[in-house]
């Protein structure tokens, strides 16, 4: 009984000492390369305009800043080039904006809070050759895109502005 009981006091006391050294570390999250959906809305998503060309879309979550959503949006752009086994691309347009949600309150009490996303929408066009200049070649972007985002860190206050910037888009107070 008494081993029970000293193991269960080293392991909150480890989980203690864990939670202690997480207190200082920012967790708010922000936009990874992966599909947005109904249950988490950041990330990409894409529509086929023809067989050369496609619209990228990106969200991110209130602390992704807009450089990192356009990266999300670009790293999909050229993923999508290597699957379709078109050497390259480029993006013809960008255009961003921010995606405002009003808050609910539920009738056995509580409430979530308005939500606010920027986004970026990007026109892209592929080819297997290079037409000019301005394509880039799709495996080589997007494996320098993704190698960017995995070791990217997003300091607290990148995130803070990110946050702010989306509130002035929705017209909420900062």
């Amino acid at each position: 009984m008494r081993r029970i009981k000293a193991a269960g006091l080293l392991a909150l006391l480890s989980g203690a000492a864990l939670l202690g050294a997480c207190a200082g570390t920012d967790l708010t999250p922000v936009a990874s390369l992966s599909a947005a959906n109904m249950m988490s809305p950041s990330g990409y998503s894409e529509t086929k305009v023809s067989d050369n060309q496609y619209q990228v879309q990106a969200t991110g979550t209130e602390a992704t800043p807009k450089a990192r959503i356009e990266k999300i949006a670009r790293a999909r752009a050229a993923q999508i080039g290597v699957e379709q086994k078109m050497g390259f691309y480029k993006v013809s347009s960008v255009e961003f904006g921010v995606a405002c949600s009003k808050g609910h309150e539920f009738y056995k009490g509580g409430q979530t809070r308005p939500g606010n996303r920027q986004t970026v929408k990007l026109d892209v066009v592929y080819s297997k050759e290079p037409v000019d200049p301005s394509y880039v070649s799709t495996k080589e972007s997007y494996e320098a895109l993704n190698g960017e985002l995995s070791n990217e860190v997003i300091p607290p206050d990148a995130k803070t502005a990110a946050e702010q910037e989306a509130r002035a888009g929705c017209g909420q107070a900062i």
